[in-house]
């Protein structure tokens, strides 16, 4: 016969340290947005830019834009440095978190005039000039 001897172990019980839940800093966002009702641009014109800075930055859009030979580009230029000079001052956003939310360019009013030269009997010649409203609202974060 054999014996079967049994050791008493006792184990130790491990502790932990408490683990601290993780700080979540909740980042505020905020928008900025700025309105002009009477460009002297045609919407058609002012689109064709609008649409192709959308993406960028308002940094990358200003510099693209400042290469770009046309009414439309340096409306749309001065609008953008505008909006994000407010976005900085006022509303304490940071310049590089900036982003456009939307950039929107309906039509404004339109001016009639006539001219003989520019037009059959019918048609009377009428030239239309016509103007843009401009919309942009930037979204960035506040400055802590």
């Amino acid at each position: 016969m054999v014996k079967t001897i049994k050791k008493n172990t006792t184990t130790a019980k491990k502790t932990t340290p408490l683990k601290e839940a993780p700080v979540v800093v909740k980042q505020e966002f905020k928008t900025c947005r700025y309105q002009d009702k009477n460009l002297k641009v045609s919407p058609r014109k002012l689109r064709l830019l609008a649409n192709s800075i959308k993406k960028m930055s308002p940094q990358q859009a200003a510099l693209e834009l400042s290469f770009t030979n046309t009414a439309a580009a340096r409306a749309l230029s001065r609008a953008i440095k505008t909006v994000v000079s407010v976005a900085k001052n006022n509303y304490n956003l940071s310049e590089t978190s900036l982003k456009f939310d939307s950039i929107i360019v309906n039509e404004g009013q339109k001016i009639k005039r006539m001219d003989k030269s520019h037009g059959s009997r019918f048609s009377r010649g009428i030239i239309i000039k016509r103007h843009s409203r401009l919309l942009i609202i930037l979204k960035g974060e506040v400055k802590s």
